[in-house]
């Protein structure tokens, strides 16, 4: 309490010249009171009620005043008028009046109820004494009221008129097609035979010269019935022969460009798909070694063997998974026999399942006694392996 005391009674300098310089501390704290605070603070009306307390006014034993800042006031409601103090309900009860009023000049006299109301006058001469009788007829008091007429015609929902047209179009529509046949109208015998007269081909599709490829699928994509009919004649009812294609390929910056190969048969067969693969019914594979002079020079003659093509090992993977051959026809064509060594290719091959198996002679096409032609290069262990395991013990077609 020293230190406070001390600053209390500490006199202001004499360098700061005239004016109040002394600072003021707060007695329960010890620090000093900072005037800027709350110089700093507008007097403003529009502040919440719950006030904040500054450092100003912290403690109430200062003895000190709290100002509380202004608050604005709220605006008296004006005085209740008579009109204002009327019932609510009968202010709504005289505006629905007023609508029924207002309907009913709408609507005119025509839809007001008629009044069935007869007055009877009786003229009594003076000096009258004694009961009046009073004969009526019913058919005479009775007055004939008149229907009331309809003021306005129902109106036709707009939904049903729509629906009214589309069904008169409809019917306009099949009335005008009957007298016409489309193609689905067709029986589907009739249908068959156009489907093989435009897809099916006399010759096998050679994918190592691909001269009849000219089958457009065009047909196919007319609609969903058409193209599942007509795609199990397209690869169930042709022949696809299977080689390997003597072009070269590469990008314009490469100097040595590789043989295509095998490369155009595994596009082919990934891009009809599973479903597809499953259609083919007759197949002619002929397996030969890569071209020397169309191969970089530093493969060297193992490498260009079929039994390491990459190419070739993914089409007979495919085949083994999803085809459901009928016929199928092979030929080894490289420079060595295979033998039972090349565990690879005999593995794949023993995957794909057909009906019959047959070992041909190259090249294939010609007549099997023809002098160019020569035998498929295979073992006999490896021609009565293959036999066993890739010919189905029950046919699947007949």
């Amino acid at each position: 309490m020293a230190r406070l005391e001390s600053h209390d009674n500490a006199a202001p300098s004499s360098e700061l010249g005239e004016g109040d310089f002394a600072v003021n501390y707060n007695r329960r704290t010890g620090r000093p009171i900072r005037r800027s605070l709350a110089a700093s603070k507008a007097a403003s009306p529009f502040v919440d009620s719950a006030v904040a307390i500054s450092d100003e006014e912290g403690s109430d034993d200062d003895g000190e005043s709290i100002t509380v800042s202004r608050k604005r006031k709220r605006t008296p409601s004006p005085p209740l008028s008579e009109a204002n103090e009327s019932d609510p309900l009968d202010s709504a009860c005289e505006s629905l009046d007023e609508s029924d009023e207002d309907e009913a000049i709408h609507v005119g006299t025509g839809s007001a109820k008629p009044s069935t109301q007869s007055n009877i006058t009786i003229n009594v001469p003076a000096g009258h004494q004694g009961p009046i009788v009073l004969h009526l007829e019913p058919s005479a008091t009775t007055v004939a009221v008149p229907a009331a007429p309809t003021s306005r015609a129902p109106k036709t929902s707009q939904k049903k008129v729509k629906t009214a047209t589309r069904g008169r179009k409809k019917g306009t529509s099949q009335g005008a097609s009957k007298g016409r046949a489309g193609f689905l109208d067709l029986p589907a015998e009739l249908r068959n035979e156009i489907y093989r007269l435009v897809f099916v081909s006399e010759e096998h599709f050679n994918f190592g010269g691909p001269t009849n490829f000219s089958r457009g699928a065009a047909f196919l994509r007319t609609c969903s019935q058409i193209h599942a009919e007509a795609r199990s004649i397209l690869y169930g009812e042709n022949e696809f022969y299977f080689n390997r294609r003597t072009s070269r390929y590469g990008s314009f910056w490469e100097n040595d460009w590789r043989e295509l190969g095998y490369r155009s048969v595994r596009h082919f067969l990934k891009q009809i798909g599973p479903t597809n693969t499953s259609l083919i019914r007759h197949v002619v594979f002929q397996f030969e070694d890569a071209t020397p002079c169309l191969n970089p020079i530093t493969m060297s003659h193992e490498d260009r063997r079929f039994v390491h093509d990459d190419a070739l090992m993914s089409i007979l993977r495919h085949l083994g998974d999803y085809s459901q051959l009928q016929t199928f026809k092979i030929n080894f064509h490289g420079r060595r026999r295979v033998e039972n060594t090349d565990q690879r290719l005999l593995q794949y091959l023993r995957r794909i399942k057909a009906d019959t198996l047959q070992f041909c002679r190259f090249p294939i096409g010609r007549g099997q006694e023809s002098y160019w032609t020569s035998e498929s290069k295979q073992e006999d262990s490896v021609r009565k392996m293959l036999l066993k395991s890739m010919v189905r013990r029950h046919k699947m077609f007949e």
